[in-house]
């Protein structure tokens, strides 16, 4: 089975989001987007593994989660992994709440290395909108991810409550994303 760790917007603040990136998704071809309903800002990516391996994962989270509290995240414009001529992702760059999500990345790497190993990237919290296909892939002209004069800075935050384990299926139209479990993080006092 196919998991990974996340957090997600609720769903109008995801429906808001892919409103507001209309103009991105306009100017580019031969790119595979996200629906909304599949927003999410992976924490910790598992794998294929199996359901052992899955159910050791589900009594590790509680656990490395304890004491955790919620926090805002706060998305700040569109970007890309890549160049802006060729893109491999398009994601929702995030400002307020990077820390939370670096200290629950942070919190849950350790309790799971011992089931899935370490991980070796730098993590990057990010929302990623869409994936580039393998070709057809073309965007404005003159090399820029947007049109001129777009702005991506529009869009509120959305209060992290909870951390859920998502099954991810892929399909030839992309992969579509089955909540398991969720553990829900402490609001403070």
């Amino acid at each position: 089975m196919r998991t990974f760790l996340a957090v997600s917007p609720p769903l109008d603040k995801a429906r808001e989001l892919f409103a507001a990136r209309v103009e991105l998704r306009d100017a580019w071809t031969g790119i595979r987007w996200a629906a909304c309903e599949h927003f999410h800002i992976t924490l910790v990516f598992l794998g294929e593994q199996d359901d052992t391996v899955i159910e050791s994962v589900r009594n590790a989270v509680g656990p490395a989660l304890e004491g955790c509290e919620a926090f805002d995240i706060g998305f700040v414009g569109a970007g890309c992994f890549g160049s802006s001529v060729r893109p491999k992702f398009f994601i929702e760059k995030l400002g307020e709440g990077r820390d939370g999500l670096e200290s629950l990345n942070a919190a849950l790497r350790p309790a799971l290395e011992i089931l899935i190993g370490s991980e070796q990237r730098t993590y990057r919290p990010h929302l990623t909108l869409g994936r580039s296909r393998r070709q057809g892939v073309k965007g404005p002209a003159g090399g820029k991810l947007l049109p001129s004069g777009v702005k991506t800075d529009n869009v509120d935050t959305f209060r992290a409550r909870e951390v859920v384990l998502y099954q991810s299926i892929l399909y030839p139209d992309g992969a579509r994303y089955t909540p398991l479990e969720s553990w829900p993080l402490k609001e403070a006092s």
